[in-house]
């Protein structure tokens, strides 16, 4: 979702001479119509327009985007002991304005600051629109309705477009820094009535399978065993925490999204966080 004028015979093409004559006659030879090639130029600025017009959409689009990211303050809480703290998304207002917004993810020194979607009827509704339905290569953060809103399933998947802008889950890509991955351990959720906080456990290059259909999840073994592929991915570019570590009970979410803005690659970059607490709010 990223983003000469001499003119060469046709291989091939018979050239006559210039001082030959017509075949089949005598005199200057007709002059062929100029209606196809007025036709084609026609043709051609109007796709040109269109182009051009679609290119400006997008590109208001990501503006927005950008504006959104630069203006929505950064919510983070900070929790006295003995206090219940105020959440800092206004879900009510938020979801006056976009009913399918049911979360909100924030990730420190990053653009990931983004409500999170999920259509009821059409899994892939957000692929490619914003929070507000809009048509948009970038599309918005999303989940699917495998996954519970209550983020209380042992795997919870959220997606967004890598873009050019560092928009949506560009940013994930600065946890392929080994440095960055390791003085940035925290991740927040939020619901309405909860805080979710998260430590960011591995982050990785990993096929495009659909995960949620390709494991049983409700198989205590099946995701023992994907939890130590997570704290062992087998990846060329791939940062785990050290120390980290993950049982059967454990809840994780993953940010699911491309390895660049531009190419079609059969592989997704993946950012895991374990669930370490979850504070009730006001």
């Amino acid at each position: 979702m990223a983003d000469n004028n001499q003119t060469t015979p046709t291989r091939g093409a018979h050239m006559a001479p210039a001082h030959a004559k017509p075949a089949g006659g005598v005199g200057s030879p007709k002059k062929k119509s100029k209606a196809p090639l007025v036709v084609l130029l026609v043709v051609l600025v109007a796709i040109a327009a269109g182009g051009g017009i679609f290119l400006f959409n997008q590109w208001q689009i990501a503006q927005r985007n950008q504006e959104q990211v630069e203006s929505t303050p950064k919510p983070e809480v900070v929790v006295e002991e003995d206090e219940t703290p105020e959440n800092p998304i206004d879900f009510a207002t938020l979801q006056a304005e976009t009913p399918d917004a049911y979360a909100w993810i924030y990730i420190p020194d990053t653009n990931v600051n983004y409500a999170i979607m999920q259509s009821p009827t059409d899994d892939d509704y957000y692929l490619r629109r914003t929070e507000q339905g809009e048509t948009s290569l970038f599309g918005c953060i999303y989940t699917q309705m495998a996954n519970a809103k209550d983020f209380s399933d042992p795997v919870t998947l959220i997606y967004g477009h890598t873009t050019d802008d560092g928009t949506m889950f560009d940013d994930l890509h600065k946890f392929e820094d080994q440095t960055f991955f390791n003085e940035h351990p925290d991740m927040y959720i939020y619901t309405p009535g909860h805080i979710l906080k998260y430590q960011i456990i591995a982050a990785y290059e990993y096929d495009d399978r659909h995960i949620l259909n390709s494991f049983d999840f409700s198989n205590e073994q099946v995701r023992v065993d994907y939890f130590n592929s997570v704290l062992n991915p087998q990846s060329m570019v791939v940062n785990v925490r050290e120390g980290a570590a993950l049982d059967a009970s454990s809840k994780i979410v993953q940010l699911s999204t491309c390895l660049d803005a531009y190419t079609s690659q059969p592989y997704r970059y993946i950012v895991t966080g374990v669930l370490v607490d979850d504070t009730a709010t006001e």
